[in-house]
């Protein structure tokens, strides 16, 4: 009887799992040993039968398998938006405080205060009227006092 490993060298062999060197000393080795060559025209007819007769199973897809299959395919083929640079990402934030501002400018030259009297160093304003404006996707309320 072989030893273990040689067992195993004789059964990669017939898969074809050997490396080239140790393939070559298994295929001058045989001529000369019976018990591997028949060993070896067992594991090759084992091999055929099992792939013969091996029975093929087949999973159906599911519904959400196939969706995902087409949303893979659709994200791949979609060309990637270009990083934004350092100064788009201050742009971001002046557009929007551009846009407050000139708002605050239109709002503030309609209507002035009516009456402004001082009184000991200190301001009175009569008639003031306020505005508040919340952005909720920047996160930014403004208050304006007219």
């Amino acid at each position: 009887m072989k030893n273990t490993e040689q067992l195993l060298d004789l059964q990669a062999y017939v898969d074809g799992e050997l490396p080239e060197e140790r393939r070559r000393q298994v295929e001058a080795a045989l001529p000369a040993d019976l018990d591997a060559q028949e060993l070896v025209t067992g594991l090759r007819q084992l091999g055929t039968l099992i792939r013969a007769y091996e029975p093929t199973a087949t999973v159906p897809a599911s519904r959400e398998f196939y969706w995902n299959q087409i949303r893979r395919q659709i994200d791949a083929e979609q060309p990637k938006a270009p990083a934004a640079s350092a100064a788009l990402g201050w742009l971001r934030w002046l557009i929007p405080a551009m846009g407050v501002a000139a708002v605050a400018v239109v709002v503030s030259t309609q209507q002035a205060p009516r009456e402004i009297t001082l009184a000991g160093g200190d301001v009175t304003v009569v008639d003031v009227s306020s505005t508040v404006f919340r952005s909720e996707s920047d996160g930014v309320t403004v208050h304006w006092i007219q």
